[in-house]
């Protein structure tokens, strides 16, 4: 080996050092990023069972138990099955936390208006201690997704007040 040889040596290991560790840092990113990216993905899941996912934020305060919200939605079974959707009674539909499964109001807690939502509920949050209603298998999920469009602060009271369809 010559000495010009041996005097490089030295300068390529080092080189071939900081490639690799460049290379573990740009790994390293990668992971952290799709880690980061993938919590949009992973449901919250709240101490009572419900699991509730933001697709699309919305903007202002959330849904409080005062108001009254104008939402579109789709309801699920677990195989899929739809059992209800807004789009099945005309369109959005008013609801108020009161007025709904337990879960689905614990859900309202956490929407905005515009904001799109998923969340799923075990049947205790839907059905409490009674049996399901016919339809419904028994243990069964629900799954629903939706889009809140309107949002009116003091609305539930109006809502109690206003004569009921039939």
């Amino acid at each position: 080996m010559s000495v010009a040889e041996a005097a490089h040596r030295p300068a390529h290991r080092a080189r071939a050092v900081k490639l690799w560790l460049a290379l573990l840092a740009l790994i390293a990113a990668g992971v952290g990023l799709a880690w980061i990216g993938a919590g949009a993905l992973r449901p919250e899941v709240t101490s009572s069972g419900l699991e509730f996912r933001t697709i699309k934020g919305g903007t202002g305060e959330p849904i409080g138990p005062s108001d009254a919200a104008l939402l579109d939605y789709v309801g699920q079974l677990d195989d899929g099955t739809v059992f209800d959707s807004s789009d099945a009674h005309g369109g959005a539909q008013p609801f108020t936390i009161g007025s709904v499964f337990p879960g689905f109001g614990e859900a309202m807690t956490r929407m905005q208006e515009g904001g799109r939502y998923r969340f799923t509920m075990p049947p205790r949050l839907a059905f409490g201690e009674r049996p399901p209603p016919q339809g419904f298998p028994p243990n069964s999920n629900l799954t629903f997704e939706v889009q809140v469009r309107r949002i009116v602060r003091g609305g539930a009271a109006m809502m109690q007040s206003a004569p009921q369809q039939r």
